[in-house]
């Protein structure tokens, strides 16, 4: 079961595998931690590899879509159907992964791009911008010559990635499996230069949602805090309940 973090990861896995596994997760922290890194991975690629367009690419596309004659389904004898009506093959499952990949190094907008309506182009044109706008920044950073990685482990379980550029004046801090509050509540990461307050660098996302902040303005930060805060952050503008600190790459 172990051996299926990675395909799960990447949504490479048939309904039954990824019950099975879901369950799985639930019990194994070290697998839990893997899915999480592996997607947080794949997503940073993703940025790292996303290109504009060019502008004559739509034209292409509904050209060739006005232009192109579609293939009948292709069948097989029954008897062949039953015989392969089990499990899928380990080639299956390793294409269907790699697709996976290449659909996020696109920034998860042309997984198949089977585009039959000039609609879905401009959908996909869209998510493809607001994806770029995301990761644009951690991609940057990511690629910064100074940039520097620490990890800070929290008393309740998991902890968090930073990753600091003097040089951009920017710091990522990454979800790296902090159990999840009940009732609405996030975690908000911190920033602190001596015995100055605190200025929030911002609520980290949720897994599903990247699971990680970026904030600009790092300065001379020296040390970097997390706290557990109500939806939406901290009402006051400081700290609430702080879970962890730590000193941030030097």
């Amino acid at each position: 079961m172990h051996t299926l973090a990675g395909a799960f990861a990447l949504d490479a896995v048939s309904d039954l595998e990824r019950a099975e596994f879901s369950r799985h997760l639930e019990q194994c922290e070290s697998c839990a931690q893997e899915v999480a890194e592996l997607r947080a991975t794949a997503a940073r690629l993703g940025a790292a590899m996303a290109e504009e367009p060019p502008p004559e690419f739509k034209d292409r596309v509904l050209a060739a879509m006005h232009a192109t004659r579609q293939l009948p389904p292709r069948t097989r004898p029954v008897a062949e159907r039953h015989r392969r009506s089990g499990r899928a093959p380990r080639w299956a499952v390793v294409v269907t992964a790699a697709a996976a990949v290449a659909g996020l190094a696109a920034g998860g907008v042309f997984g198949g791009i089977a585009l039959t309506q000039q609609q879905e182009l401009q959908t996909a044109q869209t998510r493809l911008d607001q994806a770029k706008q995301r990761y644009e920044p951690v991609a940057a950073l990511l690629a910064a010559p100074d940039a520097k990685t620490a990890h800070g482990e929290a008393p309740t379980g998991g902890g968090v990635t930073v990753i600091l550029s003097k040089s951009l004046n920017r710091v990522m801090v990454m979800d790296a499996g902090l159990p999840a509050q009940p009732g609405g509540k996030v975690y908000e990461a911190w920033l602190i230069t001596g015995s100055a307050a605190p200025r929030s660098a911002g609520v980290i996302a949720a897994s599903g949602d990247g699971g990680l902040v970026v904030a600009d303005g790092i300065g001379s930060t020296d040390h970097l805090a997390v706290s557990l805060e109500q939806a939406g952050g901290s009402p006051s503008g400081a700290p609430t309940d702080v879970l962890m600190s730590m000193p941030v790459p030097a």
